[in-house]
């Protein structure tokens, strides 16, 4: 038993015995089902421990594409981050906010400076 985790340490690093190599690097398996390339390389890793220990061959890569290629990638939705609301907008944004402080008179100034045909909302 001492062998079989003496070659599985030599083989997969200092990453541990749950990566996945490829080509050298090694990468965390993903969450869901094992797919085809990790299913190889432990295939590949299989065969290397049947071997005797002197005539130990070097793994073979696996095809070019990483893991992660082969799984759907998904992020946060964007694109719906404003909501309008014409009673905020007129608050925050409107002509009776920017008159009530110093620097919203320095914006409405600023705007009037630059030709602007609508100074607020």
């Amino acid at each position: 038993m001492g062998f079989l985790v003496g070659i599985l340490g030599r083989l997969l690093g200092p990453v541990g015995s749950r990566a996945v190599l490829l080509g050298g690097r090694s990468f965390p398996p993903s969450q869901g089902a094992l797919g085809p390339l990790q299913l190889r390389t432990l295939s590949t890793l299989s065969r290397a421990l049947a071997q005797p220990p002197g005539t130990l061959q070097p793994i073979p890569a696996p095809a070019l594409l990483p893991p992660w290629s082969l799984q759907q990638v998904r992020f946060k939705a964007r694109g719906n981050e404003y909501q309008p609301n014409n009673r905020k907008r007129k608050k925050t944004h409107g002509w009776i906010k920017r008159l009530s402080t110093p620097a919203g008179v320095k914006v409405i100034l600023r705007r009037m400076l630059k030709g602007r045909k609508y100074l607020t909302h």
